[in-house]
């Protein structure tokens, strides 16, 4: 499998919402032609991957355009997303680039720098102990609930029959180990291309991306996004795991974005986005952010076209409030605006994180405008949430080398959220994002302690979203 992978040493030792450095990036003008810019379809080839270096994000220029120019030029390129025209090039200067390619837009891309909060890990002594198939509380063993998954008592998704059935969470993050046999059955699959060995090298559908049978690794530019760090297949199984996961039979979408150190850039982010709208998600779920500087002037503003696409294309989009700042307490957000969480985008719901008994977690950000709901995230105190970690081996694994992992953070109370929205979309079809969004911040559970904490002053509530959506 043509990605790195470091083997787990049977725990985590990082996990939770992912927090950006930023710089200079691109303007919303640019951002904006990323989203609208021309719609020819073109061939891809392997792109290089961008490693640690930034390039000239160029929209409105073909494939055939980039290829010509690095061959004479001496430059390299990144297709981003070939059927948007978003292509990123290296070893190369703006004004020559615009010179030999009429009509092109430029700017600089930047890397960001993520550091994940360090949260209450357990040690998980065997994997037998956590053997589960099955969805919600029939299939539990006896205690199972309250030992392994108090999450789901907590939202009142035990009691639950209904299972995400038909619906797509796109999860855009370090990849997901699509191997795992607790996500592997729910990995949304594009059957009109091969994967792996059955991949023939073409884009049979004409998506701009060869082979995308199991999504796509936006950081290293191949078919295999492949989780090399453990934060996005944690977030995965959280959201629609069949161990322990909100919504156990709805589809997951993997769609890598960061390196094994949780290193990605703006153009790799947006472009992730992107693909997840086109390959017609419901669900679009963000355990990452960071600081700008006002929605007005800040750089973080080039994330904004990609969001927006995701609103015209009735994509809801879930994404976690952050953990506060280096000395370990939640910050307002309202004051202090975490991106893409603080985008004010009607179909962007933000999510704090509260602990076992509803009280908001000290490393959780707030805010009453700008933080819709808030979600069980896990703690130090109480222990993190129990999900899914990466296994050893990178094929298909026996239960014996499977391995879990408790993680706090709002990382993790985001893909509860997606799971409930993922519920609620199942059992009805015609609700748009507005109208989940409007279910999961009024059917929740009251709670006065989150009184201008949280837009809602409410923890979500599978349950009553549920029945309220059915009616």
């Amino acid at each position: 499998m043509h990605t790195s992978h470091v083997a787990e040493q049977g725990m985590f030792r990082t996990g939770g919402i992912m927090k950006m450095i930023f710089g200079h990036i691109v303007s919303l003008t640019t951002l904006l032609i990323f989203v609208s810019c021309g719609k020819e379809l073109t061939e891809v080839n392997s792109a290089p991957a961008t490693q640690d270096q930034a390039g000239i994000i160029a929209a409105c220029a073909t494939v055939e355009q980039a290829r010509e120019y690095a061959s004479t030029n001496n430059a390299r390129f990144r297709i981003l997303n070939a059927k948007r025209k978003l292509i990123e090039f290296y070893d190369t200067d703006v004004e020559t680039l615009k010179k030999s390619i009429p009509n092109v837009k430029t700017k600089s891309n930047i890397v960001y720098e993520y550091q994940l909060v360090q949260s209450a890990q357990t040690e998980i002594q065997s994997a037998g102990d956590y053997q589960y198939y099955g969805p919600h509380k029939p299939y539990y063993r006896q205690g199972d609930v309250t030992r392994y998954f108090p999450h789901l008592n907590q939202i009142d998704a035990a009691d639950l029959s209904v299972m995400g059935e038909g619906v797509t969470i796109a999860v855009v993050d370090t990849g997901i180990h699509y191997n795992h046999p607790h996500i592997s059955p729910n990995i949304k699959v594009n059957t009109r291309d091969g994967h792996g060995s059955s991949g023939d090298g073409r884009d049979n559908d004409g998506n701009g991306f060869v082979d995308d049978y199991a999504g796509w690794d936006f950081y290293n530019g191949d078919q295999y996004p492949m989780d090399d760090h453990g934060h996005g297949t944690h977030v995965a199984g959280l959201a629609a795991g069949t161990f322990g996961g909100v919504a156990p039979k709805a589809k997951v979408l993997p769609v890598k974005v960061l390196n094994s150190q949780g290193r990605g850039d703006l153009a790799t982010i947006a472009a992730g986005i992107l693909y997840a709208i086109d390959m017609g998600v419901d669900i679009i779920n963000l355990s990452l952010g960071g600081p700008g500087a006002g929605q007005a002037n800040a750089d973080i503003q080039a994330l904004l076209g990609s969001v927006i696409s995701a609103k015209e294309n009735n994509v809801l989009l879930v994404a976690a409030a952050g953990n506060g700042g280096v000395d370990g307490l939640g910050d307002c957000n309202d004051a202090n605006p975490v991106y893409p969480a603080s985008f004010d985008q009607e179909n962007i719901i933000s999510v704090a994180s509260v602990d076992r008994y509803n009280y908001l977690t000290s490393y959780s950000n707030f805010g009453s405008e700008s933080v819709h709901v808030a979600a069980p995230g896990g703690d130090s105190y109480f222990g993190g949430l129990l999900s899914l970690g990466v296994p050893s081996c990178y094929g298909p694994c026996p239960d014996s080398e499977q391995t879990y992992a408790n993680m706090s953070g709002t990382s993790m109370a985001a893909p509860v959220v997606a799971g409930i929205a993922a519920l609620v979309k199942s059992v009805n079809r015609n609700l748009n994002y507005k109208d989940i969004k409007k279910i999961l911040m009024e059917q929740g559970d009251f709670e006065e302690s989150l009184r201008d904490k949280v837009k809602s002053s409410k923890v979500v509530n599978a349950l009553m979203a549920v029945r309220e959506a059915t009616n």
